[in-house]
């Protein structure tokens, strides 16, 4: 367990998912300068209460690494933020300035599945966003050789609620999560 920054936010970030950022609290900014100078992670959760973020938000989210960053106006700093692992925290303290602190354990999905599994479910996913009349996917080409990265992809890129988004990240499965999607993409 390693001893990682948190930054909540009103979003889902899932691995593979790049994130821009406009860095402007003090304890943030602090956080970036300290990730920057040690090649850092940190642990994007989805905040339940946008309103209130610093008590309020999911147990389950990202490890995430700055790729990123430029100085802005007012001390601004413009960071862009790539998803990486899942992650749970537990054991929350808070730093002088506020910054969030979370016990962090990687967490990690099935391994070892086979293609074939996937074909048929990437297959009718592919269909539908093609027919779907409200998105504006076309002709998607589905990959079943790292259907964890499509799912994460899908689940990043339809626009599903912030609930249905942390429910696909919570899943371990891939096949899981593409049959959420598949069942999410019929109520859309």
């Amino acid at each position: 367990m390693k001893k990682l920054p948190l930054f909540p936010l009103p979003l889902v970030l899932f691995p593979g998912s790049v994130l821009p950022l406009q860095i402007f609290e003090i304890r943030y900014r602090r956080m970036v300068k300290e990730l920057l100078a040690d090649n850092g992670r940190f642990v994007v959760l989805q905040a339940r209460n946008p309103d209130n973020s610093n008590n309020n938000f999911e147990t389950i989210g990202t490890l995430s690494k700055i790729i990123d960053w430029q100085p802005m106006q007012n001390q601004m700093i413009g960071i862009q933020v790539e998803g990486e692992q899942r992650a749970k925290i537990s054991g929350v303290t808070v730093a002088s300035d506020g910054l969030l602190l979370g016990e962090t354990i990687e967490l990690h999905s099935d391994a070892g599945f086979r293609p074939e599994q996937y074909s048929a479910k990437l297959a009718k996913i592919s269909t539908h966003l093609e027919q779907h009349p409200l998105l504006s996917f076309r002709s998607v080409q589905l990959n079943a050789e790292n259907v964890e990265a499509v799912s994460y992809q899908l689940a990043s890129l339809i626009p599903f609620s912030g609930a249905d988004k942390q429910r696909l990240l919570e899943l371990n499965s891939s096949l899981q999560r593409l049959e959420m999607i598949l069942s999410l993409l019929k109520d859309i």
